[in-house]
């Protein structure tokens, strides 16, 4: 991360790179705040009291021809350590062509059909589901992609959450990998997971602020779903619904104790295609909610606002540093002696500064101790991140494409017993 101390004065007011360098001092500022809000990440949770009274579950899995792993998910629901009359499965099975409804009517799930070609995806599925289950018989949602495993006190967590904080409207339970070892690519996939729900999601938490959905492992007050409604438009429904939640001026609030565990693409073009579809959604929110969240800020005061709005803008400050970085390396190659707009040759050992940050300090805080054993996981790691680049890019220019939704293959089937002694004992 590059500091704006790191800029000599006498280039830093050179006024004929002034423009820009006040756009690098802008891009500073933005990285440096995101390290001040990283720092509450080292305080631990909060301690999490058992709730007095059980509150009722519907369960909703949407499905788009999941037979390879549907059928452990439920497993897992079904070992759920949680009175069993007090929550329902339901699969929203959208255009499923092979055994997926078979697989969830042979576990006892409640069996939601839909095909609408016009309208694909998880964002168009889940909000037709949710006219489908009636609500009212419930307290809350809980949310889960078919792919996923569920530990077994999820439930039972997510209701002492909601009791210890009566104002909690939406939760957001900690994502975990689920075949972290199956590949290069899905153990970067966990060293990210891993540094995002200890540096961004917890200190979030820990500093007030409102997280953010992940997507999957999550749960929301059905009274929350009936007075905001499911009128969502992106790719990315789950960042867009925390958007319209902080801007009425709610939260999303972090459960650390409630798990689940997240399938991850074993090859690089999937893994491309995930995270294009991600930032297409991610940009489409930015263009649609930013500068209300911004007016929001310069209204209320509330950093809350501010501080989301800055999330929004992560890909067009990555768009930005790139073309910065790259101006100034023309600039440089072209005319030879050029003030320095962003001090390019301190990036690099940034980056790598910052990738060791992530394959030491996250997986230590999250094994409880000192560990180097992803160390050699650095240069991928840093490359992993490099890649984020041109993905960025090309998710800003698709941005205004939300409707084409190209589904991720899963293909990992292993029960949540054998995952939770996997995990016992890699450590």
């Amino acid at each position: 991360m590059v500091y704006p101390s790191f800029v000599a004065p006498e280039e830093w007011f050179d006024h004929s790179f002034e423009p820009l360098k006040i756009l690098a001092f802008l891009l500073y500022c933005f990285w440096v705040y995101q390290t001040c809000i990283a720092l509450r990440g080292f305080q631990p949770p909060r301690p999490l009291p058992k709730a007095k009274k059980f509150r009722k579950f519907a369960v909703l899995i949407p499905a788009h021809n999941e037979e390879k792993v549907l059928g452990p998910l439920l497993e897992s629901l079904r070992a759920q350590e949680y009175p069993k009359e007090l929550f329902d499965i339901y699969v929203a099975c959208d255009a499923c062509t092979d055994k997926t409804k078979d697989i969830a009517l042979s576990q006892g799930a409640f069996v939601l059909e839909r095909n609408d070609p016009q309208r694909p995806g998880k964002t168009y599925n889940v909000g037709w589901a949710l006219t489908q289950i009636p609500l009212a018989s419930y307290d809350a949602i809980a949310l889960f992609d078919a792919d996923n495993l569920v530990h077994p006190e999820f439930l039972a967590r997510m209701n002492d959450y909601l009791e210890a904080h009566e104002d909690a409207e939406v939760v957001q339970g900690y994502l975990e990998t689920k075949n972290p070892d199956h590949s290069w690519l899905t153990r970067m996939y966990a060293l990210a997971y891993w540094y995002a729900n200890q540096f961004w999601q917890l200190a979030r938490a820990n500093w007030g602020l409102s997280a953010t959905l992940g997507g999957t492992g999550l749960v929301i007050r059905t009274s929350c779903i009936t007075r905001l409604g499911w009128n969502l438009k992106s790719l990315t429904e789950d960042l867009e619904f925390s958007v319209q939640v902080v801007l009425e001026g709610g939260k999303v609030h972090w459960n650390e104790w409630a798990i689940t565990y997240d399938e991850k693409p074993l090859r690089y073009a999937s893994s491309h295609r995930q995270r294009t579809r991600w930032m297409q959604g991610h940009c489409f929110v930015l263009w649609r909610y930013g500068w209300k969240l911004l007016r929001k800020f310069l209204t209320s005061g509330h950093l809350q606002y501010l501080d989301y709005f800055l999330y929004l803008l992560t890909p067009l400050s990555i768009v930005l540093t790139t073309v910065l970085v790259a101006l100034e390396t023309v600039e440089r190659g072209t005319h030879g002696n050029v003030p320095f707009i962003l001090h390019l040759y301190l990036w690099i050992p940034v980056a790598f500064i910052q990738s060791a940050y992530q394959v030491v300090l996250g997986p230590s805080l999250k094994e409880g101790r000192f560990t180097l054993r992803y160390l050699p996981y650095f240069a991928l790691y840093t490359v992993y991140g490099l890649s984020w680049i041109p993905i960025v890019f090309l998710g800003l220019f698709l941005s205004w494409n939300q409707k084409r939704w190209v589904k991720t293959e899963h293909s990992c089937s292993i029960s949540i017993g054998e995952l939770l002694e996997e995990s016992s004992t890699s450590r």
